[in-house]
């Protein structure tokens, strides 16, 4: 699929993966009291369009060139991406120490889906059939589910106390965090193997991990203070994340040159490219008010993302460049650096205050959704969620 066609279906999942998880559920406290264990469980529901250069209204990727066999531009394409995903995360955390608190946080995915359109503007009238069928055996609607990838997490606590103590109105925290690429990711192009239609399987394969490991170092932490009974907390979040650089395999696609054989196309490319994802710089802030004391709060944030260029080394240097950046006419069409800020709104039911909890397990009940406020090559997503988070004592 190109991500152009290509790197659409590579990257899709992880931006979901990121955006709907990392910093969109609200977090009660950054770190627990030592041996008390936090099991958090959220239903996700969202879909989105990839977004160009252009902002919002300026969806797909435009101005695809496809090539002629004599390298004359046949046509131009647009080509269309919209996802739509159905998923539950599962957070596992465990006070190590009063400053300690690690983390194991599994996403799992019921669907996801992608639905692929175009439109073209074709210069050379006698291929446009041969164009449009070709657009329909590369790119078919695809769907896929099962695990994401798992993140293993620790928060430090390196100033103040946590808000949980009531003992200081400022504290600061540093956070270490490793991605392991253990989802499903897209294998290999194996011409014998097809599907009832003649279409080699990768075609039709939607894959959720993208096959790299993600180390990320954080710094964040917070203001709370109490107003007429009422807790008023603020966050801030700083992250800076890297991917390893692995080989992976293959994605086919027939856009970038003038070969449309898919045999031919990974006899130029290779089975497996070296890639690796461009480094990333995160932010964000929130604001909660207590709107009923120990009982009812509302947080409303912003976060937002920017990554550097991707790496792509390969058998063949056009399609490398092809895959990281494009222009037409002197406009970038397709970018691997992305940009987007987005915002968010929880509702949260809390039943965690020691001596008004009701019944014997403290919980809290979140209501959230989340919507783009400014994207540059990357989907645009909307969600919203529903969220409970418990806590347990080891004894």
């Amino acid at each position: 699929v190109n991500s152009g066609s290509v790197f659409c279906s590579m990257n899709k999942l992880f931006w979901v993966i990121f955006f709907s998880s990392s910093f969109l559920v609200g977090q009660t406290f950054f770190t627990v009291p030592r041996s008390v264990w936090r099991f958090s469980m959220t239903n996700h529901v969202g879909s989105g369009n990839w977004i160009g250069s252009g902002g919002l209204l300026d969806k797909g990727i435009r101005d695809i060139a496809f090539m002629a066999n004599d390298s004359t531009m046949a046509a131009l394409v647009h080509r269309t991406s919209k996802i739509g995903f159905n998923r539950r995360d599962i957070k596992i955390e465990f006070g190590l120490s009063p400053r300690m608190t690690f983390s194991l946080h599994v996403p799992s995915y019921s669907s996801f889906t992608e639905k692929i359109d175009w439109d073209l503007s074709v210069e050379v009238d006698s291929l446009k059939t041969n164009l449009e069928s070709l657009m329909e055996f590369y790119y078919p609607n695809k769907s896929s589910s099962g695990l994401g990838d798992a993140t293993l997490g620790m928060n430090i606590l390196l100033y103040g106390f946590p808000s949980w103590t009531g003992k200081e109105p400022f504290s600061v925290y540093a956070g270490v965090g490793l991605r392991l690429p253990s989802a499903k990711r897209l294998g290999p192009y194996r011409a014998s193997v097809k599907d009832t239609t003649g279409r080699p399987s990768q075609f039709n394969e939607l894959p959720i991990g993208n096959g790299l490991a993600r180390y990320s170092l954080s710094l964040f932490g917070e203001f709370f203070k109490y107003f007429n009974e009422r807790l008023v907390n603020i966050t801030w979040r700083i992250e800076r994340a890297k991917y390893s650089r692995e080989v992976v395999n293959t994605p086919v696609s027939f856009l970038w040159g003038i070969e449309t054989n898919p045999d031919s196309i990974i006899a130029m490319i290779g089975k497996t490219y070296l890639r690796q994802l461009g480094d990333e710089l995160l932010l964000s802030a929130t604001g909660k008010l207590e709107l009923w004391p120990d009982r009812v709060s509302i947080t409303g944030g912003i976060n937002s993302i920017r990554t550097q260029k991707d790496f792509v080394y390969s058998n063949d240097l056009s399609w490398d460049s092809w895959m990281v950046s494009r222009q037409h006419n002197g406009e970038t069409v397709h970018d691997t650096r992305k940009t987007q800020i987005r915002q968010y709104l929880l509702f949260t039911l809390h039943n965690v205050h020691p001596t008004k909890s009701i019944g014997p397990v403290q919980f809290d009940i979140e209501f959230g959704v989340s919507f783009p406020y400014f994207t540059r090559h990357t989907y645009s997503f909307s969600s919203a969620w529903v969220g409970i988070r418990a806590y347990f004592q080891a004894w």
